[in-house]
């Protein structure tokens, strides 16, 4: 069987800013998002904006924790957390 990498990331999502970006700064990682924290589109938007920092595609990103906070855990599929902090550190 092979195993396939996966990791958790925890990032401070900020919902309606003026753009959407993924900064990783200091071993932080922030999420800008446009949208409003309103029925989970805020984040569905950050799960969209991490996998194109990390050049995956958006269902190997979900929520494991926190979708209702500011503060949320991200589970990936096919990166280790090495791999992907450094895609993220480009």
């Amino acid at each position: 069987m092979i195993q396939k990498d996966s990791c958790v990331l925890e990032a401070f999502v900020s919902p309606r800013a003026s753009r959407s970006d993924v900064r990783y700064n200091h071993g932080v990682i922030k999420i800008r998002v446009n949208e409003a924290p309103i029925n989970g589109r805020a984040t569905e938007a950050a799960c969209k904006e991490l996998a194109k920092a990390l050049g995956i595609k958006r269902a190997q990103v979900s929520t494991s924790a926190g979708s209702k906070a500011r503060t949320k855990n991200f589970k990936v599929e096919g990166l280790n957390e090495l791999q992907a902090l450094s895609r993220l550190g480009r």
